[in-house]
Formats: C-alpha cells, structure tokens, sequence
C-alpha cells in the first residue's frame, strides 16, 4: 500500500489529506480516493462509470461493490492490483473534471 500511496502523491490532479478515516484524495474539492486501512482502498467512480466498466468490473475478485453506488471497494495485495487502482484512479479523475 505504501507504493499506491506514494505512486497516488505525485499526481498533480490530486490533492491528499488525512481525516480521521484515513488517507484521502480529491480532485477539484471532492473526494475520490480513499485508503481504508489494511489492502483496501475505496474510488468513487461515479454511478454511470461504474454501469459502463460493470462488464470488466463484475469478474474481478479485487473489485467489490460499495452500498454507495458511486464507489467501489479495490483490494490491493499485489502489482497487478496497484495497475488497476491506478486505472480506475484515472477513470475517476476523468469522471470528476469533465
């Protein structure tokens, strides 16, 4: 987690902050990211990202869907799943400045 956490620093479109849930990113004011502890760490995609990407999203096993549509919980154990938050990091930047 420590290499997604510096990795997710050095993005000019991201500003970080930590509040009392843990390690937070957002783009222009609103949240986007959130490190949960442990391997988890939550991005608001919004709901129509998420219906687009459902297709990929649905058999992936280090993707899990949130109470809150707009989110989804990505579970971080290994390079490859650093590549896919990292993805899904950019699709909500994109998602929260057009």
């Amino acid at each position: 987690m420590a290499r997604a956490l510096a990795e997710l620093r050095s993005w000019p479109a991201l500003a970080v902050s930590d509040t009392r849930r843990g390690v937070a990113f957002a783009v222009r004011g609103t949240e986007i990211l959130r490190l949960t502890g442990g391997d988890e760490v939550r991005v608001r995609l919004t709901a129509p990202a998420i219906d687009r990407l459902e297709p990929y999203l649905r058999d992936c096993d280090q993707v899990q869907a949130c109470s809150d549509r707009a989110w989804v919980a990505v579970q971080v154990d290994a390079a490859p799943d650093l590549d896919l938050l990292l993805a899904l990091t950019s699709v909500a930047i994109k998602e929260h400045v057009a």
